[in-house]
Formats: structure tokens, sequence, C-alpha cells
């Protein structure tokens, strides 16, 4: 019996072995696609919080803005902090939604501002904490952004091996 459609069995059963192929992780040159999340400072940074930074918790009520939760209970961070010329900074590790997240924040004033960032050190979300208040998202975006950079800015001196 033959095929009537116009191709053979071989072609068929070829394009049948080679169709799993397709499914790999690879681009048509055979060279493996990278995806990665860190960047090289990002990977620097979370390897120094790992190493000397501590184990802590967070209250969620900022957190939650922010798009972070963990059920309505604190979330658990591992912090580094140093003091700089302006105050004290500290930078968190999260790991709840299975990705590296950074947080930075610092005091200022009876306000505490945080910044939620990726391991690319993209501004994703920033958060105005009073002392005696309800957290608030910040919305002038060039206040934020502008805070974050002096933050990041302090963490990347701070980094080694920059």
């Amino acid at each position: 019996m033959t095929c009537s459609v116009g191709f053979s069995r071989r072609a068929l059963l070829g394009a049948g072995l080679l169709l799993p192929l397709g499914a790999c992780d690879q681009n048509l040159f055979g060279k493996r696609k990278t995806t990665t999340t860190l960047s090289p400072r990002g990977d620097r940074l979370v390897r120094m919080i790992q190493n000397t930074g501590t184990d802590n918790m967070m209250a969620p009520e900022a957190l939650a803005l922010m798009g972070i939760t963990n059920e309505g209970r604190d979330v658990p961070v591992r912090q580094l902090a140093a003091d700089g010329r302006d105050g004290r900074y500290v930078v968190s590790l999260v790991n709840i939604r299975k990705i590296h997240e950074f947080i930075f924040h610092r005091r200022q004033g009876d306000v505490l501002i945080l910044h939620l960032s990726d391991t690319r050190f993209a501004r994703l979300q920033s958060v105005r904490y009073p002392r005696n208040g309800k957290p608030s998202i910040i919305t002038d975006t060039a206040y934020a952004e502008d805070d974050f950079q002096q933050q990041v800015a302090f963490w990347f001196d701070r980094i080694p091996g920059r």
C-alpha cells in the first residue's frame, strides 16, 4: 500500500524523530539560549548578602504593597546593613517568590523609604512607610528613582570585585 498524500513513510518517520529536538532549549545553530536573571553585580551582591548578612523577618505591610506576601505573616529575608555619611543603609535579599529580589531601604527622618528591585537593579516599586502611619506607594517617580539610585550606588561601592 502506498501513501497517496504525496510524502513517504520515511519522511514522516524522520519528521517524527526530529520533532522532540525542537522542544530543546537550543536555537537553530545549536547554541544554548541563556536566560540569566542575575547581572554580574547582582550576582556578587547576592553572594555578599548570603555570606555576610543575617537572617531577619520584615513586617508584611510595606512588602504587600510591593506584591510580596507571605499570607499575612512576616517575610523572611537575609539582610546586610552599613552606615553611610547620611544614615544607615540596608539591603534585604528576598526569595519568597522563588526568585532573588532586593529591597533597598533607609530611614529619612521618621519615614522609611523602601525600593523593590530585581537582580539587574531595575526598580520595580517604591514605598514610603512613616513611623506612625500606614505604608503608601511613592507616586513621584523622579524622587523614587533618585533615592533608589543613591541607595544602589552606596552598595555598588561595597560590592567586592567591582
